[in-house]
């Protein structure tokens, strides 16, 4: 009776072990079939790795595979030359009988409770399959240890290969610029999610970073700026900032990668981002300078001269050198921001667009980039360019990387152009993650997680054909605001392990709870990896939404995580485990700060959320828009002007934005109030082409139709390099009224002394209070 009893826990135990391992099989990005069977496959010391005799490729994975699970506790594998027979008590890795349908990135990744078998058309495709290997052991496996662990792989079968050909990432060192240590370790990162393009940004205004032979002042003079500015303070530092990776450098960094099967396609920008190369070289601009590494962010009206040869004989020398030094196919040329106002002044040009038929400076930029093309399609590269190239037209081979949103890939695919799709609003990872006020200084916008992870790189106009031109997708690291390793890493993941799922998994395999879940997993790696990433993603939203029986404002607070309680406080402390619980939307009856954080076990996850709500007699009540808003920052829609929330430091919560045109809003109170001040805040950032109103005008009415003047304001543009919010105020005898309308009229476009002078400025305004 005892030993039935006995045999009966024993298989309870079992099945509860097998269940809780088919929990914990978290991979991503997600495979193209998975199916779990059951029992395990231990690794012992007697484990044999069998790999396919002759391959020195297959060989150094195969290295990797036993230096990275001894290195963890786990035993030293014994590697062995494989026969064309799986022995017992082995892991496989063949070329042999792999599946011609997976291509030349796919595997199967076999395991049954004998021994594991890796299949690939490609050493590619080994290396993503001992990927996958690793994380179907415990995620220990990503830390050293002397601490002698049994691992134990579940009976599993793995079928997988990769939606788009292209998955990247990218890293400007032109701003700031990274130790060759950090840039192996970024590239660590990719290539365990799956990624295979290192786009490196390695040229700006504000630093030249590549040592090129033929022309040392590019290193010697370009590479360093008198100063940086200070985060958003408006100042500088007055420290000097400089540094280059040397060719040897590059030449350890490219063979790095590419045994991590990794790519690095380099940009070198051209025409515009050049003051670097300028200030080394002044004669290849239109002026002849003298010139300075640019100290502040931003474009430079100076780029290099597309009426002087000597500006091709340039680009051609450095981009020999860089040829030699990187084996990509792809060479990335920027192209992107280039004003015009010096080639419009400038007698070289103008000669150059009267000799070769151009009738305007759009088709001088076209020349320049068809005239580089040319010279790169003659060496066997193509060329990529952000998606400004396709003004004026490019050579067919040219491949557009679409930044400026989706519609540059969209007309780029329709033209039948291969398209590396990156737009801002998806694949910016400089963009906030999260709360502003909580989160590190950044550009501006704001790029959740769930966000990157619901992004579909091929768009839905596009017909089967034109689909087939949408190579992949990239995720992008600006580095105006990120002056670290650890900076980047908290910037770019997880986002970054979202795109990878966006671009390695099937469509139909994506899936958010599911992503979340793994994605537990995951973040214990890279916590044993040493990796600052962000726990942006155990955030909550605070928000209000509008009871329009009541017409009042409610609290609306949701999370993208679920599992979790949400708790909160509203007098400006910290939430705890013992804060009050969040079952629903509530009301609130006076200004007050709101806190909110998710708890599980009784402890706080990620970081606290907090926003300002402010209550008057406008919050909550209808708003009739007379002049639209712009669709690019709409807040919270026709109700953000008496939403209660006040505006934070990114324009895409609180904020709403109107560009180059006016606003106007009446809110309509529902009942005759004595009302004797109204306020709305602007804000005022001429780096986002963002200024105060010129004129701003309040109104009351009691009928919505006969209105009376209250209060205006006028202000001019003055140059100001810091950020700053302003109250339009108005106050003045009591009135009795219903309706409140306010105008603020625009300047329109940028003024004289702007570096982007003519182009639609935008007014940003936040809540309408009304006493």
């Amino acid at each position: 009776m005892k030993r039935t009893i006995g045999f009966l826990l024993l298989a309870v135990v079992c099945m509860f072990y097998n269940s809780l391992f088919a929990q914990e099989i978290s991979i991503v990005p997600a495979p193209l079939e998975i199916t779990q069977g059951n029992g395990v496959f231990s690794l012992n010391a007697s484990t044999r790795l069998s790999v396919d005799p002759g391959n020195k490729e297959l060989l150094q994975i195969a290295k990797t595979m036993i230096q990275k699970i001894s290195m963890s506790g786990g035993p030293a594998l014994i590697m062995d030359e494989f026969n064309g027979t799986p022995g017992k008590n082995s892991v496989v890795i063949t070329l042999k009988d792999a599946d011609p349908t997976l291509g030349k990135e796919g595997y199967t990744l076999t395991v049954t409770k004998k021994g594991a078998i890796i299949r690939a058309a490609t050493a590619a495709g080994i290396f993503y399959a001992m990927q996958s290997f690793f994380q179907i052991l415990p995620a220990e496996i990503e830390k050293n240890s002397t601490q002698a662990i049994e691992y134990t792989l579940p009976v599993i079968s793995i079928k997988d290969s990769p939606r788009f050909p292209y998955r990247g990432m990218h890293l400007d060192v032109g701003r700031h610029l990274f130790p060759v240590s950090f840039l192996k370790k970024y590239i660590d990162l990719m290539a365990m999610y799956k990624m295979n393009s290192f786009h490196w940004h390695l040229t700006e205004d504000q630093g030249w970073r590549l040592q090129v032979l033929k022309y040392p002042r590019l290193t010697g003079v370009g590479s360093t700026r008198l100063s940086t500015p200070k985060g958003r303070t408006g100042e500088n530092d007055d420290v000097p900032y400089g540094g280059f990776y040397t060719q040897a450098q590059v030449k350890e960094l490219v063979d790095y990668a590419a045994s991590k099967y990794v790519t690095i396609i380099p940009e070198i920008e051209m025409p515009g981002h050049s003051v670097a190369a300028l200030t080394a070289y002044p004669h290849l601009s239109c002026t002849g300078g003298p010139f300075k590494v640019r100290t502040e962010w931003g474009v430079a009206d100076d780029i290099l001269c597309a009426g002087n040869d000597s500006s091709f004989t340039f680009v051609q020398d450095v981009l020999t050198e860089v040829m030699q030094l990187f084996p990509s196919t792809y060479i990335h040329i920027g192209g992107d921001e280039a004003p015009k106002v010096r080639w419009k002044n400038c007698s070289k040009c103008q000669a150059r667009m009267k000799a070769e038929g151009l009738k305007d400076e759009m088709e001088l930029q076209s020349y320049f980039i068809k005239r580089v093309e040319q010279f790169l399609s003659a060496k066997g590269k193509r060329l990529i360019g952000w998606d400004e190239i396709l003004e004026g037209g490019i050579a067919p081979e040219a491949t557009v990387m679409s930044w400026r949103g989706v519609q540059g890939g969209i007309d780029a695919a329709k033209q039948g152009h291969d398209v590396i799709m990156t737009p801002t609003d998806y694949c910016y990872f400089d963009y906030y993650q999260g709360d502003p006020a909580t989160e590190p200084v950044a550009i501006g916008g704001y790029l959740t997680l769930k966000t990157v992870y619901n992004y579909e790189p091929v768009p839905p106009v596009l017909d089967a054909e034109q689909a087939k031109h949408i190579l992949g997708a990239q995720g992008n690291v600006w580095t105006e605001y990120i002056n670290s390793p650890e900076l980047v890493e908290y910037m770019a993941y997880p986002r970054a392990i979202a795109l990878s799922e966006v671009t390695w998994s099937a469509k139909d395999k994506r899936d958010w709870d599911g992503f979340l879940q793994r994605m537990d997993n995951q973040y214990k790696r890279l916590s044993y990896m040493g990796v600052n990433y962000s726990k942006g993603s155990y955030r909550v939203d605070i928000s209000t939404i509008r009871d329009s029986i009541k017409n009042i404002n409610l609290i609306n607070i949701t999370s993208e995580t679920k599992g979790f309680e949400i708790r909160y406080t509203t007098d400006g402390s910290e939430p705890t485990p013992a804060s009050s619980l969040y079952s629903g939307p509530f009301e609130i009856k006076s200004n007050c700060t709101v806190k909110a954080a998710l708890v599980r076990n009784n402890e706080i996850a990620g970081a606290i959320n907090e926003r300002n709500i402010v209550v008057n007699l406008a919050s909550g009540k209808p708003v009739k828009v007379v002049k639209p808003y712009s669709f690019k920052y709409p807040g919270t829609g026709d109700q953000a002007m008496t939403d209660g929330l006040v505006g934070t430091a990114s324009l895409k919560a609180g904020w709403q934005g109107y560009e180059g045109s006016d606003m106007e809003v009446i809110i309509d109170l529902l009942q005759a109030n004595n009302i004797h001040k109204i306020s709305t805040t602007f804000i005022q950032m001429l780096g986002s082409w963002v200024l105060y109103p010129l004129d701003v005008e309040y109104l009351l009415s009691t009928d919505g139709k006969n209105w009376n003047s209250v209060g205006t304001f006028h202000t001019d543009p003055q140059p100001s390099r810091s950020k700053a919010d302003r109250d339009f105020t108005a106050e003045f005898a009591t009135q009795s009224a219903r309706y409140v309308k306010v105008i603020a009229k625009s300047n329109g476009t940028l003024p004289d002394w702007h570096e982007y002078k003519g182009q639609p400025c935008w007014i940003f305004a936040d809540e309408v209070r009304v006493e």
